[in-house]
């Protein structure tokens, strides 16, 4: 007789609040595959939350961090300097990860003590291992979390996703300039058995690293299918953003570019931030309607794609991983005008389902692109056939 299978998905904070709205399409899949799933949202401390998302019937919520298991001092101290060590061989800033040890003890401690909760909650419900896989979401805290279980012979594996923060991140410093060295990389490409890159850019910088050769996987991630977008074109061209707003995104810098062009546009915008003000007082031309949707349930924004026609979806991160909004913008069959950042050009194919702009541009180079958007009407056509094309070969869950 079988036993059933069973799948400990490691996420942030998924299912509860917004932020990892993409779990969910990927969570409908899995759940055809597994007969238990377990979700432990690993950086969850808030106690009395209720879910934001609706999950499948054989889905359950773990919440293991209100109850941390202690552990032997000793013991996290010797594990912690075995693992140090590895990473100061491998890194290529080591003045700062010294000047950094006790910052990394705490984190190092801190996965340890999570990771005790973790096995006795796996004994407890008596999950063979066999019969059990172990998947970190992020490449983050929860990679180490499994990395160190690994290291102590607890679990004998466990695959992990790689997106764009917990991947490139010390080449992002506009993000957090404290991080220079991604915390225990090297430890955690050692002990991650397969290291799923949500893109081939991020799997060839993963190559370019130690110990990954013959672990690193590209899988897309993927967005359900919502229908095609209206092809009824608005009474003003229509593009839509949707994206935080704040330093990375520079949703203001087309509020700037829109002002500068003389053709009457609508303008809508789906998602909130610290930079609201700063996007509101962007536009300044009276030719620009802009309508701030602020924060929006995915849901939401999918039946608004279906419903509502938009000529063009625009993303001006300077980084990123490969964006889900653009994945959902092309499922619906919109082009789009994308910054070229890391694996955007492989949901962005330039003149076919869009165009792309070097994440350095100027406003005249943006301008260009949003007139060339809005007075090539038979292009954009084209586009949107091929942005549907795109999404059936690559990004449907």
């Amino acid at each position: 007789m079988l036993q059933p299978s069973n799948l400990i998905l490691l996420t942030k904070q998924f299912p509860f609040h917004h932020r990892e709205q993409y779990v969910a399409h990927e969570l409908a899949v899995l759940s055809k595959h597994f007969d238990h799933i377990y979700i432990y949202p690993h950086d969850h401390f808030g106690k009395g939350d209720k879910p934001t998302f609706e999950l499948p019937g054989n889905v359950e919520v773990i919440e293991l961090n209100q109850k941390i298991v202690p552990a032997s001092k000793a013991a996290v101290i010797i594990s912690f300097l075995k693992a140090f060590l590895f990473e100061w061989i491998h890194t290529h800033d080591r003045m700062w990860l010294l000047k950094n040890l006790r910052r990394f003890y705490a984190i190092y401690a801190t996965q340890f003590a999570l990771g005790n909760g973790l096995v006795e909650f796996l004994r407890n419900k008596n999950l063979s291992q066999q019969n059990t896989t172990l998947y970190s979401y992020w490449f983050s805290a929860s990679a180490l979390c499994l990395s160190i279980l690994r290291n102590r012979g607890l679990i004998q594996s466990f695959v992990s996703r790689a997106h764009a923060l917990d991947l490139y991140h010390e080449g992002w410093g506009l993000l957090n300039e404290r991080v220079r060295v991604l915390p225990f990389r090297y430890f955690k490409q050692k002990h991650t058995d397969v290291i799923y890159s949500i893109s081939a850019h991020g799997k060839n910088f993963l190559l370019k690293k130690p110990n990954t050769l013959n672990k690193v996987e590209v899988a897309y991630l993927g967005v359900q299918d919502f229908g095609l977008n209206p092809d009824k074109p608005n009474e003003k061209f229509t593009i839509v953003t949707c994206s935080g707003v704040d330093d990375n995104k520079r949703i203001h810098l087309l509020g700037e570019a829109l002002s500068a062009i003389d053709l009457p546009v609508h303008w809508i915008h789906f998602g909130d931030g610290p930079l609201k003000e700063m996007a509101l007082k962007s536009v300044t031309g009276s030719q620009v309607q802009f309508d701030f949707r602020g924060q929006t349930s995915n849901t939401d924004i999918r039946n608004f794609y279906a419903s509502h026609h938009v000529d063009l979806f625009v993303n001006l991160s300077r980084v990123e991983g490969l964006p889900v909004t653009i994945m959902e913008a092309i499922s619906h069959g919109i082009p789009v005008l994308a910054t070229d950042a890391n694996g955007t050009p492989e949901a962005v194919l330039a003149h076919q389902n869009g165009k792309l702009i070097s994440t350095n541009f100027n406003q005249q180079s943006l301008c260009n692109e949003l007139m060339w958007f809005m007075t090539n009407i038979d292009q954009l056509r084209n586009m949107r056939i091929k942005s549907r094309a795109v999404y059936m070969e690559r990004f449907n869950a």
